[in-house]
């Protein structure tokens, strides 16, 4: 299946819901962190982001355990192959 073509697929879809659920629809990474919205609430999460890449795991394409929930700015820190800024540690 190409790259484009899993994300629209029902399978992922489901997927994806299922990694959202499980985190109660909030954002992982900046719960983690404490990090809050503009109005002090919880950051909610709408990505469920591949833990090891889709790429080179496609056997793990729809394991739970290799998804997170985050929001779409953690998400694009995680991709910055894709132009999100690189994340520093």
């Amino acid at each position: 299946m190409p790259h484009d073509a899993h994300y629209v697929g029902a399978k992922h879809k489901r997927w994806r819901e299922k990694v959202l659920r499980r985190a109660g629809y909030l954002c992982e990474e900046c719960r983690r962190y404490g990090r809050l919205d503009k109005d002090g609430l919880p950051v909610a999460a709408t990505v469920a982001h591949h833990i090891k890449p889709l790429d080179e795991y496609p056997e793990l394409a729809y394991d739970v355990d290799n998804g997170r929930a985050l929001c779409e700015k953690c998400h694009n820190k995680e991709h910055p192959e894709k132009g999100g800024k690189a994340r520093r540690y």
